[in-house]
C-alpha cells in the first residue's frame, strides 16, 4: 500500500497542477486590440512670414590710410630742432611744428633784400620827382605843345617801379624760405617713419619723415560681381559737387558698414560707410575693391583740435588725457577685419536657414493636419549660413529646418512640442 502511494503520488500532482494552469489560463481576459498609427518623424518648424529684409554682405579687407605722404624739406640746412613726437607711432595735429632748419642764413638774406626794397622806393620817388620837374620845365618853355615821353622820364619812371616790384618779389619769396625752414604737419596725423636727426644736413626735396592722416582711415574690400549686384553703391556717374562736397557719414547713398576687428585680445566693432569702388578690377581675380570709409579711427581729432593742445609745443601729454575717455579701441593701420556691409532691402521674402533649402530651390513645408509638402521656391539669395526665398504658404502651413532622409510628397510627419493626439488629429 504505502508502496503504491509513493508511486501514484507525483503522479497526481502533475495533473493537478497541469490542471490549475488551464483553469487559470482559461479565465485571463484576452488583450485589447489596439491599431497602430504612424506618426510619421519628428521634425523642427519655423513660423515665419513673408516680410521686408536687409541683405547683409560679408568681407574682409585691410585698414590703410587715406592720405599717407613723405614729409620734406622746401630749403637746405642744418636741422636745428625736432619734434618729440615725430619718431615712429608719435601723434600730431595739423599745424603743428615738427621740425626746423637753422633759419640764420636765410634770415641775413632776407634783411639785405628788404634794404633793396627801401633804395628801390626812394628811386622810384626820385624818379617820380624828377618827372614832374621835367614836365613843369616843359610847360613853361613849351606851352601846349605835346612832350615827348623821355622828355617827360616816363620810361624811367617805369624801370623803376618794374626794378621795385622784382625786389618785392624777392622779398616774398626770401619771407617764403624763412618760413619753410619750420617743416609744420600739414593735417592731423602720425608718424610711420622718421629719417632725419637733429644736427643733420638736409637738401630741398629730402624727405625727413613718412607720415598718414589720422583724420579718416580706409579699408580695401575686395568683392565679386555677384556680391556687387545686392550694395548700393555710389556711382561714379554722379557730379563731382554731391560726390566732393557730401559728408559720406550723413550721405544715404553711402551704404552703412560694421567693421570688426580684435585688438588687445578683445573684439571691437566700428562704423563706416562704403564711399566708392577703385577705379579698376583686379586683373587676376576680376574682383572689384570697395573702398569703406572711418572717420576719425584713433579717436584724437577732437583733442588735437582743442585750443589747449594746440597751444602745448608737443601736446603729447593733454593728447593721451583726451584719449583715455574714449572707450573705443583706435582702428589702426594694418589691422584685418572682417566687414558687414548693409545692403539692400528686399520685400516679400522669408529668411530661412540656409540648411532649410534642399536641392537649390525645394523648401519643405508641413500642413496642419501634418503632411509635408515639397515646394520649388523662388530663391532671392543665399550666404553662409541664411537664405532669402519667396514662397507662397497657406494658413496654418510652416517651414521644416530638420533635416530628414526619404522624404517624399505627402508623407505624415510630427512637428516637435505637439502631442500624439494633435499629432492623430
Amino acid at each position: 500500500m504505502g508502496r503504491l502511494l509513493r508511486a501514484t503520488l507525483p503522479i497526481a500532482i502533475l495533473i493537478g497542477g497541469g490542471a490549475l494552469f488551464f483553469l487559470l489560463s482559461s479565465m485571463r481576459a484576452a488583450p485589447q486590440r489596439v491599431d497602430r498609427v504612424d506618426l510619421g518623424p519628428l521634425v523642427q518648424t519655423l513660423d515665419d512670414k513673408a516680410g521686408t529684409h536687409q541683405v547683409i554682405v560679408w568681407a574682409q579687407g585691410a585698414v590703410r590710410p587715406d592720405r599717407e605722404i613723405d614729409l620734406v624739406s622746401q630749403v637746405t640746412g642744418v636741422v636745428q630742432w625736432i619734434s618729440p613726437e615725430l619718431e615712429s607711432g608719435g601723434f600730431f595735429a595739423a599745424g603743428e611744428l615738427l621740425a626746423r632748419i637753422d633759419p640764420e642764413d636765410y634770415e641775413l638774406s632776407l634783411q639785405q633784400v628788404r634794404a633793396e626794397v627801401e633804395r628801390n622806393r626812394y628811386l622810384l620817388q626820385l624818379e617820380h620827382g624828377e618827372a614832374e620837374i621835367a614836365r613843369l620845365e616843359w610847360d613853361r618853355v613849351h606851352p601846349g605843345v605835346e612832350a615827348d615821353p623821355l622828355v617827360l622820364r616816363i620810361p624811367q619812371v617805369r624801370a623803376a617801379e618794374a626794378t621795385l616790384r622784382a625786389s618785392e618779389a624777392r622779398q616774398r619769396e626770401g619771407e617764403l624760405r624763412l618760413e619753410r625752414t619750420q617743416i609744420r604737419a600739414p593735417f592731423h596725423g602720425r608718424v610711420r617713419t622718421a629719417s632725419v636727426d637733429a644736427g643733420q644736413y638736409v637738401g630741398i626735396g629730402r624727405a625727413i619723415a613718412r607720415i598718414y592722416s589720422i583724420e579718416k582711415a580706409e579699408i580695401l574690400v575686395p568683392i565679386s560681381d555677384e556680391e556687387l549686384a545686392w550694395i548700393d553703391v555710389p556711382s561714379p556717374l554722379e557730379s563731382p559737387a554731391s560726390v566732393g562736397t557730401q559728408d559720406p557719414e550723413e550721405s544715404e547713398t553711402h551704404p552703412p558698414v560694421t567693421i570688426t576687428a580684435r585688438y588687445a585680445g578683445r573684439e571691437h566693432r566700428w562704423q563706416g560707410r562704403v564711399v566708392r569702388t577703385e577705379g579698376e578690377l583686379d586683373p587676376r581675380s576680376r574682383m572689384a575693391h570697395l573702398v569703406i570709409e572711418v572717420s576719425d579711427p584713433y579717436r584724437r581729432v577732437a583733442a588735437l583740435q582743442s585750443p589747449q593742445s594746440a597751444t602745448q609745443a608737443s601736446g603729447s601729454a593733454a593728447r593721451a588725457q583726451e584719449s583715455d575717455k574714449h572707450d573705443a579701441a583706435p582702428l589702426m593701420v594694418g589691422l584685418f577685419c572682417d566687414i558687414e556691409i548693409r545692403g539692400r532691402v528686399l520685400q516679400n521674402v522669408i529668411e530661412l536657414p540656409r540648411g532649410a533649402i534642399h536641392a537649390s530651390d525645394q523648401v519643405w513645408t508641413v500642413t496642419p493636419a501634418g503632411q509635408l509638402r515639397i515646394h520649388n521656391a523662388d530663391v532671392v539669395r543665399t550666404s553662409r549660413d541664411k537664405g532669402l526665398v519667396r514662397l507662397s504658404l497657406a494658413d496654418g502651413e510652416r517651414v521644416i529646418v530638420s533635416q530628414l532622409k526619404g522624404v517624399t510628397h505627402g508623407m505624415q510627419v510630427r512637428i516637435a512640442g505637439e502631442s500624439a493626439q494633435e499629432a492623430r488629429r
